[in-house]
């Protein structure tokens, strides 16, 4: 609690400094105001509003209102919002004038984000647009919330994205998995500015979701300096190459930002966890401080630079260790019976010995919470730029960069007192930790990228070129730790370099597109590039005792003599395992450097009518290895169709892979696990390791290949609603997955192992394998509504994913894992199914995992809104329910008897119930350039349903039992086992997957413009000490007591205020009673007195609409502007549809479909082309549907023969035209035919290409 009042102190005296902060402006001699509203014609509050190259500006306040003071002078007003396409108005400013610049612009929350993912074609779209299904997370909605790095954020923005932090599981503390509709996190693509990014050098190893995987590090870029996410929920491999299953995430980065901002978060838990009763926790301060600032030029050029620095304390949700013994004994386990001197009651020795070690609990002030369950510590710092600048008229350069730094500490499991197998040993025999030890893995992830390319125009060609490089590394530290098979030695080592991995990826792109315009609202956009990608994968080992087999034998302490008897028990000696404890280094043949290079080529093809959208793309890679070589080709067709202007259908289909990455075909290494509560060393080992390949018949990975199919519906129902609803099915065969643990406690794994020759203190094998296909259904729903609450602006969004993972078919083994000697319980019931090795490949646990291991079901509700200063944010989010099975089916029987096969909780399998979170924001503006924001996460402190403990493992039960007796056919009494549930001796409390377990975090965050935060600051007033006042002079006399002298109050009987002389204003509008019109309604004097409730002008009762503003011309009533395009009905051409005020409210011919161009003659003649006749019925069509259109039909020719004859064709030629038009039904007086001959020429006559270019006819909408 200290460290978080002193977090916000420090913030609170920053805040105080920045108010106190003073800012000079020139003086100016001329005034811009006006007005911003959006698409709709709502105000928009906070809309930023500055004059290009300049510093300073303002916001529009709650009704949308600007004022600027400037120099007189010619200016472009730069008017931008979060969110929103920016607006850049010229402007001119006499001396001594007032003009009035209003605007309109289409916020985010129009739904209409401008979507680049998904299609190369170079039309911008809104998401509502897109082929394919694509959500847009922007700006405003990363920094809104107090989720600090991008992948929490896109956790709780976009339903089918999912991403949970893990614990106690090595890298995977530091690097969040996540994935798109349920899969794996490296069957998504991530994309950085719409190039491909990186992966991490993490493959996760251990018993989390996306096991086996290797992701993207989200989280290695600063939100800060994101401009957009957005997410493709469709196949895409087609177009982006490998990974591209279930999705695309191309992170935009701020391009267009002018200006310096720097915000300040800091926020803790604060919790009281559902744990004996309740716990009350205050931990996890996060501490962070981002900026970005930007700068453009009038030419195009820009530069973006930002950071971010993040600290986070760790967080603890663990029980208390439940085992029985934590310092006699070894292991922690109750001895055997062995122990048991002869004549004593085995019940009544077990109950001496466990009194006996509570005691030496006691006296050793033991804490059994021993262990860190929550989220690791890291220090997150990095910076991003991204920057461009033409290079003359038709080439563009451009350049993104990042760096960033991440230090990790997280803590393994406890090693007791009694875990004499990992306690290093002092000279004397003695353990140097003698309470136990909580060794910790340090981790530092260094990660780097740089992206620069070239855009050039070549006539009707865009060129793009580009190289991408990204490498990541982790390092390995291991403290608070030992090698327990060293030699014993009052020099204990404590800290280990454990190695580091590393992951570089080159890219360079080539890619040419192009649209063809055929007119007729028809166009063509073409598409073909190639990829070169170079990969490598590396792991450097650790220093020598951080893996070494030192080869101690250690000696458990035996136990005292039990009351009335002399003999002490003694431990038989053990190996002691080998290398640092919670982490074993990287060893000399675990050290790799593997590398491959990619080439691929593809094309894309997209054509558009008025009603229809068609698309395709294929692409082909080929990669070349040390190893193997092997292709793959991938293509889709994707489409839409309009239904109306409001709704339409669209689908997709598509083949794709992902090629095994590198850390998959390579990665090797020594992990200390712990099952059932239990330490196990485990080896992961590579398909190119003799035992994989030879003893488990195991081929090389082969690529997954997958098919996919989507199909949605959209829709605007009105102006400010809209809906998206997409469905999905995804099949993907070969899935790679990491095997499941072959244990030592198998004998058939056991005599493997020892046949090959590995370290006997090994006690586990894992390997990658394609070892099944699975199949992926569900439904992305999206809901969005912007509506008045007030004097405010609402936003309202319902967004829903709910998806389900099967494994379909059976699991793909070989001849060597389906041989009936490995698989004897096929052949004879009494043999124990779990020992199978086809059981031991791919176990209930690990399907699982891909099956309901995560939410298979996501809901999100927010609601955003505004109002004048201040800013309201709900959102509340359903986790849908997740299960977990463990590895042995707790309800397994032998056939022939009936008894269990194992002792695990029958209640151990379990399914965690939905949850809802919720998280709440509030903003104060506090001035142009100030927020302050305070908000709480998981506001009602919600967590996950509490992990299954069977019964018989509680202390309480144990020592009424200790004794255990025989498996049979009950599970109902019996000793202690750590295996029987997954809550690892009653310290994990909670599942990950859903949400966490943290509860509560409470947060404030400042946010700060620097160039705006001048107006916050306001001179004050000189204090003017009075001198003393004179004696007062007797008091006149006052009848009515209003403080007006009877000689000069008017109304000497009555009270009212002296500037009405005495007289009473009962409605208070400052006219007196007796003169006003409407004593008991306030008024304007104008008006008698009587009332104007909407302030425009005109008395509320010459008003038609006394409760909205409006205009004398319509009686008080607002003007008439249907499609909000700023032209009254009655003056507005095309009344219905919107459309600039400069072409009389009517969209511009070329945007309704027409395409002049198309309309020609025959050479030297005025008789109209077939084209042209064609063209000119698009016209028709258009003049029907608008009554009031008129038209200029302009014609003109090139300087070619006489002027005379060139008029007299120019005007027989828009005469024919005309003609044309009449004949089609179109009132003569709606068109005015011109001739101009070669009088406006708009190319060079000179040349053949500028006469083709003058000789044209021309349409524009006529006043």
């Amino acid at each position: 609690m200290r460290k978080f009042i002193y977090s916000l102190r420090r913030a609170g005296f920053f805040a105080f400094l920045l108010f106190t902060f003073q800012w000079t402006f020139a003086q100016t001699t001329g005034t811009i105001k006006g007005n911003v509203k959006d698409a709709n014609g709502s105000p928009l509050s906070g809309a930023s509003v500055t004059i290009e190259g300049q510093r300073g500006g303002t916001l529009t306040d709650a009704s949308g209102n600007y004022t600027l003071k400037v120099r007189a002078g010619s200016y472009t007003l730069i008017i931008s919002y979060v969110g929103a396409s920016t607006q850049r108005i010229p402007v001119t400013v006499a001396a001594g004038q007032t003009v009035e610049q209003n605007a309109s612009i289409n916020t985010s929350s129009d739904l209409s984000d401008v979507v680049v993912v998904g299609s190369r074609s170079r039309q911008p779209r809104s998401k509502l647009n897109t082929v394919v299904p694509v959500d847009v997370i922007n700006t405003r909605e990363v920094k809104q919330f107090a989720q600090a790095d991008v992948s929490q954020m896109l956790t709780y923005v976009a339903p089918s994205f999912q991403s949970a932090r893990q614990t106690i599981s090595d890298g995977t503390d530091h690097i969040d998995p996540a994935g798109l509709r349920g899969l794996g996190p490296d069957q998504t693509l991530v994309l950085l500015n719409g190039k491909r990014r990186h992966n991490t050098a993490l493959v996760n190893i251990n018993g989390t979701v996306g096991r086996g995987s290797v992701g993207t590090d989200l989280n290695a870029i600063p939100a800060a300096a994101i401009e957009r996410i957005e997410v493709l929920r469709d196949g895409a491999a087609a177009q982006y190459g490998s990974d591209a299953i279930a999705g695309v995430i191309n992170i935009v980065l701020k391009k267009n930002y002018k200006g310096l901002n720097i915000s300040g978060m800091v926020g803790q838990n604060f919790t009281t966890m559902p744990y004996g009763g309740g716990v009350k926790i205050e931990d996890g301060l996060n501490r962070q401080l981002d900026f970005t600032g930007g700068y453009g030029w009038k030419n195009g050029a820009y530069v973006n630079l930002s950071g971010q620095w993040l600290k986070r304390d760790a967080t603890n949700r663990s029980g208390l260790d439940n085992i029985p013994l934590i310092y006699y004994g070894n292991g922690g386990g109750l001895p055997a019976t062995s122990a048991v001197p002869s004549g004593v009651n085995a019940n009544d020795y077990y109950r001496w010995l466990i009194n006996l070690d509570r005691t030496e609990e006691a006296n050793r002030k033991y804490n059994r919470r021993n262990i860190v369950a929550g989220n690791s510590a890291n220090t997150n710092t990095g910076v991003f730029l991204n920057a461009g600048a033409p290079i003359g008229s038709s080439a563009q350069a451009y350049l993104a960069a990042g760096f960033s730094e991440r230090t990790g500490a997280a803590s393994g499991f406890s090693r007791n007192p009694n875990s004499w197998s990992q306690q290093p040993v002092l000279a004397n025999g003695q353990r140097f930790y003698y309470d136990g030890f909580l060794p910790q893995i340090h981790t530092r992830i260094i990660d780097y990228s740089v992206l620069a390319g070239l855009t050039v125009k070549l006539g009707e060609w865009d060129l793009d070129i580009s190289n991408t490089r990204g490498q990541n590394s982790l390092r390995y530290d291991v403290k608070n730790s030992g090698n327990s098979s060293l030699p014993a030695t009052n020099n204990v080592q404590t800290e280990f370099y454990a190695g580091e991995l590393s992951f570089l990826q080159n890219t360079i792109n080539v890619g040419l597109d192009r649209k063809v315009d055929f007119g007729g609202g028809k166009s063509l956009n073409l598409a073909f590039g190639g990829e070169y990608r170079y990969e490598r994968f590396t792991i450097g080992a650790g220093e020598p005792n951080s893996y070494v087999n030192g080869g101690r034998q250690f000696q458990p302490e035996p136990i005292p003599p039990y009351p009335g008897t002399s003999g002490y028990f003694t431990f038989s000696p053990g190996t002691a395992v080998s290398g640092s404890q919670v982490f074993p280094g990287f060893q000399p043949t675990d050290a790799v450097n593997a590398n491959r290079k990619i080439f691929a080529v593809y094309g894309d093809a997209e054509m558009r009518t008025r009603k229809f959208t068609f698309g395709g793309a294929l692409r082909y890679e080929t990669y070349d290895e040390f190893q193997v070589n092997y292709d793959n080709l991938s293509g889709k067709l994707a489409a839409r169709y309009d239904i109306t202007s409001r709704y339409a259908v669209r689908a997709s289909a598509s083949t794709g892979f992902r090629a095994p990455s590198l850390h998959q075909r390579y990665f090797q290494n020594t992990s200390t696990q712990f099952v059932g509560g239990l330490p196990s060393q485990a080896l992961t080992a590579n398909n190119y390791n003799p035992i994989v390949r030879n003893a488990f018949g195991i081929d090389g990975l082969s690529p997954e290949t997958s098919k996919s199919i989507t199909a949605g519906f959209v829709g605007n129902i009105s102006n400010n609603t809209s809906f998206t609803i997409d469905g999905y099915f995804i099949r993907i065969d070969d899935r790679i997955v990491l095997s499941s643990q072959f244990n030592r406690t198998n004998p058939l794994v056991n005599t493997i192992l020892v046949n090959n020759g590995v370290d006997p203190t090994i006690n586990a094998l894992q390997f990658w394998t394609n070892a099944v296909n699975t199949e992926t259904k569900g439904l992305d729903v999206v809901f969005t509504q912007r509506f008045r609450i007030g004097a405010g602006n609402a936003t309202f969004s319902a967004a829903a994913n709910f998806n389900k993972n099967v494994v379909v078919g059976g699991i793909q083994t070989n001849s060597v894992i389906d041989d009936a000697t490995n698989n004897p319980s096929e052949a004879d019931p009494t043999k124990n199914p779990a020992n199978d090795l086809k059981t031991a490949l791919f176990d209930r646990q690990q399907r699982s995992r891909i099956e309901v291991g995560q939410p298979q079901s996501k809901i999100n509700f927010t609601l955003n809104y505004d109002l004048r200063k201040f800013n309201f944010l709900l959102r509340t989010v359903r986790f849908g329910e997740t299960t977990f099975l463990i590895n042995l089916d707790p309800a397994s029987r032998n056939a022939a008897n009936g008894a269990y096969w194992n002792d695990i909780g029958l209640g151990t399998d379990q399914t965690f119930s939905p949850k809802w979170t919720t998280d709440f924001v509030f903003t104060y503006k506090a001035c142009p350039g100030l927020n302050i924001s305070v908000g709480a996460n998981n506001l009602f402190d919600v967590y996950p349903d509490r992990i299954f403990v069977d019964p018989r493992n509680d202390p309480s039960a144990y020592f009424t039992n200790p004794v255990s007796n025989s498996l049979g056919v009950n599970k109902t009494t019996g000793g202690f086992n750590a295996a029987r549930d997954a809550s690892n001796r009653g310290r994990f409390l909670f599942s990950a997957n859903q949400f966490g377990f943290n509860g509560r975090f409470l947060f404030a965050r400042l946010s700060v413009d620097v160039f705006e935060l001048g107006k916050c600051a306001r001179k004050p007033a000189k204090v003017v000490v009075p001198p003393p006042p004179p004696p007062p002079p007797p008091a006149p006399k006052d009848s009515d007591g209003d403080g007006v002298p009877d000689d000069s109050d008017a109304c000497p009987s009555e009270v009212g205020p002296k500037v009405l002389n005495g007289c009473p204003d009962k409605d208070g509008d400052g006219i007196a009673d007796k003169e006003d019109a409407c004593p008991d309604a306030a008024g304007p004097r104008a008006f008698g007195g009587c009332p104007d409730k909407d302030g425009d002008g005109i008395q509320d009762s010459k008003d038609k609409c006394p409760d909205i503003a409006g205009i004398a011309r319509y009686e008080g009533c607002p003007i008439p502007d249907k499609d909000n395009d700023g032209v009254a009905d009655d003056e507005d051409r095309c009344p219905e549809t919107a459309g600039p005020v400069s072409n009389f409210g009517c969209p511009r011919l070329e945007e309704m479909n027409f395409n002049a161009k198309n309309v020609t003659f025959l050479t030297g003649s005025s008789k109209l082309t077939r084209q042209a006749t064609q063209e000119l019925d698009e016209l028709v069509a258009i003049m029907n549907k608008y009554p009031k259109l008129g038209i200029n039909i302009d014609g003109h020719t090139d300087n070619t023969g006489k002027a005379e004859k060139n008029l007299s064709l120019s005007q027989t030629r828009a005469d024919e035209v005309k003609a044309y038009l009449v004949g089609k039904g179109i009132e003569a007086d709606r068109l005015t035919a011109t001739g101009y001959g070669q009088e406006k020429p708009v190319g060079d006559n000179k040349t053949a290409a500028g006469r083709a270019q003058n000789r044209r006819v021309e349409f524009s909408v006529r006043n």
